[in-house]
């Protein structure tokens, strides 16, 4: 049977009113961190630590097994109120022995909004339409480092060096989502998402270092003085929109519950907001070996629009869930594993490349095809989460859940590729520790937790080295930085709160 009229339109009416707070929130909140598992969602998903894909997912059930949007008896609006992080990073010689990259970040970041449809006239069919940030990711960094060293041989005693470098890698990926779930039998539930994503990526990296000569102002004449100088730097940016579906089955028998969830890889529709410049320029440098002047050189090439492309893949992955709950259904242990496809090295973003790309003379052995091509790939990984949810009375329920989260970019083998076309970030395994409590007041309900969230990684290499520069290393083409060490430390301590409420709509309450 068809719902009513009634039902309809105040349904529509409540999608809008969903669409437009929807629109109002998503412009506030800020900037990949190659981590499919550092998502939260809803509070009580989040809680249990993404181990819902057997059930227990509450308003995420359209992310994590959509089969199990059957789970809700009753129409409801579930939003996360707020959600507090509190970021710290810090990462040990990532410019260079001593000179450390460290960051402390507060964030204010409303993240889920969802509304689940229990049609009264079609109790065996649930709907849901839902937004969502599947990911927010955000390092900056900006210094210099100024020192007096013999990095020139060409000129007596000790030149002034100077570096500034400057880091910034935002990232955002939003997701708004359509899924429905059917009951086949009292015991079976099949069920089907399929979301919108926009990927948007705005990464800047920078390094100008000059060396020259320690001399007071006025002491030397323009014909007498020159400085040495290297300057790299990367922009990009861009929208890129795609769609993916997820396709879930869900079995109930009794106490235990078992779940499937299948995410296909993503599809790409439409690009814009694009524009990528790269350009590396060389000067005054001198041959280590021969003592002979390296030629100058000057490399830049900026596309945007029409001219560049961008296509920025998701895995296929596969994740099943088991819950099982005791006699009285007050205690319920959940588990979930998923398995997340590798992506073969793939050019993220290429452009052609200008006919005038060089000036000056380049050294032997240097390329520049694909000046304008950033690559990305992303290694199989495999991740696993439990959960623990306990009722000790009527109204109050404790959440609690722990899971892994490995990151698919550490040591992941670019060849044929340069690993020097890819974005620098940080490649990190996480591990995150969930507990909360949901209360029940007058039917809805309220709900407050906590996350703590781990990294560690060591032995990863420097992003660059300004603590040991030489005049020019010619394994790399690069002048008046030294040789890149795996000695970077990095470690993240991360600390999120949780509070948000479901608004339950119908008769009966859960």
């Amino acid at each position: 049977m068809r719902p009513g009229p009634s039902f309809m339109l105040i349904t529509c009416f409540k999608a809008v009113v969903l669409c437009c707070f929807i629109l109002s929130v998503s412009i506030q909140v800020r900037g990949q961190s190659s981590n499919h598992w550092a998502r939260n969602f809803n509070e009580e998903s989040s809680l249990l630590s993404g181990a819902v894909v057997g059930g227990g997912s509450g308003a995420a059930a359209i992310y994590y097994n959509p089969a199990t949007i059957s789970e809700i008896e009753e129409s409801k609006l579930s939003l996360n109120a707020s959600l507090f992080s509190f970021e710290f990073y810090n990462s040990q010689n990532a410019w260079g022995d001593d000179i450390d990259f460290y960051e402390t970040r507060f964030i204010v970041v409303p993240r889920f909004i969802s509304y689940m449809i229990k049609p009264p006239k079609n109790p065996n069919l649930s709907l849901e339409i839902a937004f969502m940030n599947n990911e927010n990711y955000q390092m900056e960094d900006i210094n210099s480092v100024e020192s007096m060293v013999d990095i020139l041989p060409g000129i007596d005693g000790m030149e002034r060096y100077n570096a500034v470098y400057s880091y910034r890698n935002k990232f955002r990926d939003d997701w708004i989502g359509l899924g429905g779930s059917h009951k086949i039998s009292n015991n079976l539930f099949l069920g089907t998402s399929v979301f919108f994503s926009i990927r948007s990526m705005n990464y800047e990296y920078l390094v100008d270092i000059e060396a020259g000569p320690n001399q007071e102002y006025g002491s030397s004449t323009a014909d007498d003085y020159f400085t040495a100088k290297f300057r790299d730097q990367d922009f990009l940016k861009f929208n890129n929109y795609r769609m993916l579906w997820k396709f879930g089955i869900l079995y109930e028998k009794q106490r235990v519950s078992m779940g499937l969830n299948i995410t296909t890889p993503s599809l790409g529709i439409y690009s814009d907001g694009k524009r990528v410049i790269r350009k590396r320029s060389q000067s005054n440098i001198s041959d280590p070996i021969s003592g002979e002047a390296i030629p100058d050189y000057m490399i830049s090439d900026f596309a945007e629009k029409k001219d560049m492309e961008v296509n920025y893949k998701s895995p296929f992955s596969i994740a099943a869930g088991f819950t099982y709950s005791n006699l009285k259904e007050t205690k319920v242990f959940y588990t979930s594993f998923e398995y997340f496809g590798g992506i073969d090295p793939y050019r993220m973003v290429k452009a052609n490349a200008s006919t005038e790309i060089f000036t000056g003379q380049a050294s032997d052995g240097m390329d520049f095809t694909d000046w304008l091509t950033f690559v990305s790939g992303a290694k199989p990984v495999f991740n696993g989460a439990i959960g623990y949810r306990w009722i000790p009375k009527d109204n109050l329920m404790l959440l609690a859940g722990f899971r892994t989260d490995f990151n698919y970019k550490k040591g992941l083998d670019y060849d044929p590729l340069s690993e020097a076309k890819t974005l620098k970030a940080f490649h990190l395994d996480r591990y995150h520790l969930t507990g909360g409590v949901t209360i029940n007041v007058f039917g809805q309900n309220l709900m407050a937790g906590v996350q703590y969230s781990l990294g560690y990684e060591k032995e990863q290499k420097q992003y660059i080295n300004l603590s040991d520069p030489v005049e020019y290393n010619p394994e790399d083409y690069t002048a008046l930085q030294g040789i890149r060490k795996n000695n970077m430390t990095t470690i993240l301590n991360s600390v999120s709160l949780y509070f948000g409420a479901t608004i339950n709509f119908g008769e009966g309450k859960n």
